[in-house]
């Protein structure tokens, strides 16, 4: 998740048609490594322009790849102590994150649902410890430690399952330190979450093909907490708030072909590109009143 989390911050700011960038490559270059490479290149321009994204501290790096990760791209883009979006866009991601292991060991595919465990302590979570302290959240690195111990020791699924509930709990009590209610914080964190969904989609889904399972997988858990967020409380308080909340709701279910499974062995049908850019421009407009209230 490393690449979109360094790029999305920037990406307001860009005007790049993705959905363009399909007719400007030769087909001699499709299904190869350049086409795989100016794909993911314009997942990048769309997403962002990467600013702010040089390793800083000596920690900023994922351990030997040289990559920036989510602490040093989000430090650009604003601070989680003080920025309620931020900070309940990072817990979301976590929740997206632990929403996809959760439903890849539901289905019996563990070794799949182990990688998504592990994530959100090694990229997100120290990135949130200091917000956690300010804001009064006692945090929950025991609660991800116990899943992900249950995940890997290949526990019973109910078992899992009582983790998981008790994880999502001690998340909850984090969200609420922030302001829950406002339905502009809630409409700008469903649109980070589905930019970031839509970078994981881009780097994951190559042609028409599955590239990179983990981030097409990371997609649809993002998109999920998304729709989570679209039926908050927060979203219910005017008519104008349950009206954006019922457009925000069905595009969002407007993406879910381009998820046919979380393992899906054979192609994605369709032009994801063209899907994703056109939820992201109409969900633009869907909040625009609300935005102005």
């Amino acid at each position: 998740m490393r690449v979109t989390e360094c790029l999305y911050p920037a990406y307001a700011n860009n005007t790049f048609e993705a959905e363009n960038m399909d007719n400007r490559i030769p087909g001699d270059k499709k299904n190869t490594g350049e086409w795989k490479t100016l794909t993911a290149i314009a997942a990048a321009m769309w997403l962002g322009t990467g600013a702010g994204c040089t390793p800083e501290h000596g920690e900023s790096e994922a351990e030997g790849t040289g990559e920036p990760t989510l602490s040093t791209a989000m430090t650009a883009e604003g601070d989680p102590v003080i920025d309620d979006v931020i900070y309940l866009t990072q817990l979301g991601l976590i929740r997206g994150h632990l929403h996809v292991g959760y439903s890849l060991y539901d289905r019996d595919l563990p070794d799949l649902a182990e990688t998504h465990m592990k994530h959100p302590r090694e990229e997100i979570y120290r990135y949130l410890q200091p917000a956690f302290g300010a804001r009064g959240c006692s945090g929950f690195a025991d609660g991800l430690m116990a899943l992900t111990a249950a995940v890997v020791d290949r526990a019973e699924k109910s078992a899992v399952a009582d983790t998981y509930e008790n994880l999502m709990a001690d998340i909850r009590a984090c969200e609420e330190k922030a302001m829950l209610s406002d339905p502009n914080i809630a409409v700008r964190v469903i649109q980070k979450l589905l930019r970031t969904a839509s970078g994981e989609y881009l780097i994951g889904v190559i042609d028409g093909e599955i590239d990179n399972l983990h981030e097409y997988q990371d997609a649809w858990g993002f998109v999920q907490i998304a729709k989570d967020y679209a039926g908050s409380p927060a979203l219910a308080g005017s008519a104008e708030a349950i009206a954006a909340a019922g457009q925000i709701q069905d595009l969002l279910n407007s993406l879910d072909g381009l998820w046919p499974s979380l393992a899906p062995e054979g192609g994605i049908d369709g032009n994801p590109l063209q899907r994703l850019r056109t939820v992201e421009k109409d969900m633009e407009i869907a909040v625009l009143g609300l935005q102005n209230e």
